[in-house]
């Protein structure tokens, strides 16, 4: 070994192709907007992805549309639902929230129909929207309302939604009809404005109640009637604000007839007030006559029954045996009583031959 000198071996060659040189700025300026265009994307995604996650009020409730379809309905809170375009979301109020619509009128048919609603001339005051009905006595209402709803069917209100406000309308009009042609007239004065009703009266308020409450029970039966067909609005009416008026022309009548009405009433007072006074004189007249004909038939009684006392009490004391000598005692009284009275007698006895021609009347 000491003479020779020591070599290490050769270092083992690589196998394969060289390593790839590293890469420069550029390249990794682009890999590294690549990765934060990919996490942008990934975070847009979920995003996109959770955009129609939302929270539904106590007051609302939502409708899903999946590609135009209702696939569902949700009330109050929190909705998951597939994004857009894929589902759409659509709120609508809540089922207790009270919507409300006025009924609108349609156009008049003539200038007559026109003045007999607006009013035109001396009433100026008649509010818009007034329509005439036609009661079951043959006179003329002029009705305006406001209808009260809700949403019960949130899939069917929104099919029809755009149909909800005509249709409500049209079923009003058509039950209003119906309604008073059944009614009189005066069914309607107590909601009428200056009728002779009006007010707070039990009475009114009752009859205002039955007229709403029985159109109410029209327009709804009407809508179920609808949903029965496959049409349904969705909606369900709670309370109707109605404001029955005159035509003005009859109004100038109506009070005329109201002033001959209170005045005959206040006459019918004052007669059933006459009448009664004079019931009450009749009645203390008849009193009186009673009580002083109870007391003179009392009095009779008591003097018959001491004129009777003395007979009674020969009764008493009459026998066979003593019968004769009593009712010759009682002669004799009798005789004694009434020749106490006379003073002087002539006595003919009727066996004698003595006769008396006694004048007589001419005839």
């Amino acid at each position: 070994m000491s003479g020779f000198g020591h070599h290490a071996p050769p270092a083992p060659q690589p196998e394969g192709p060289s390593p790839a040189p590293p890469p420069g700025p550029i390249s990794q300026s682009v890999a590294i907007g690549f990765r934060a265009v990919y996490i942008a994307m990934a975070l847009l995604g979920v995003l996109w992805l959770a955009s129609n996650f939302r929270e539904i009020a106590p007051d609302s409730q939502a409708v899903v549309l999946r590609f135009g379809r209702i696939v569902r309905a949700q009330q109050a809170g929190l909705l998951i639902a597939w994004p857009r375009p894929i589902e759409q979301v659509r709120l609508l109020p809540g089922p207790d929230r009270q919507l409300s619509q006025e009924v609108t009128a349609l156009p008049p048919e003539s200038a007559a129909a026109a003045t007999l609603v607006s009013g035109t001339g001396e009433s100026g005051t008649l509010p818009r929207g007034l329509a005439a009905y036609l009661t079951g006595d043959g006179n003329v209402m002029l009705l305006n309302a406001t209808l009260i709803y809700r949403i019960a069917d949130p899939m069917g209100y929104t099919l029809s939604q755009s149909h909800v406000a005509p249709a409500l309308d049209r079923l009003f009009r058509a039950a209003t009809v119906r309604l008073t042609a059944g009614r009189n007239l005066n069914d309607f004065l107590a909601v009428a404005n200056g009728s002779p009703a009006g007010g707070n009266a039990p009475g009114t308020v009752a009859l205002r109640s039955e007229v709403r409450g029985a159109l109410l029970d029209l327009v709804n039966a009407r809508l179920r009637e609808l949903a029965q067909a496959g049409a349904s609005l969705g909606v369900e009416v709670q309370r109707i604000d109605m404001t029955a008026w005159l035509p003005p022309q009859a109004k100038v009548a109506f009070d005329a007839v109201l002033t001959a009405t209170q005045a005959a009433d206040r006459g019918v007072a004052v007669a059933s007030t006459d009448a009664e006074h004079r019931k009450q004189e009749a009645n203390q007249e008849r009193d009186r006559l009673l009580a002083a004909a109870q007391a003179t038939a009392q009095e009779l009684v008591s003097g018959a029954g001491v004129d009777t006392a003395r007979i009674l009490a020969l009764e008493h004391e009459e026998t066979p045996q003593t019968r004769n000598s009593i009712l010759l005692r009682e002669y004799r009284a009798g005789v004694s009583s009434i020749m106490g009275r006379v003073g002087s007698e002539t006595v003919i006895d009727p066996q004698g031959g003595v006769r008396f021609v006694l004048p007589g009347k001419s005839r």
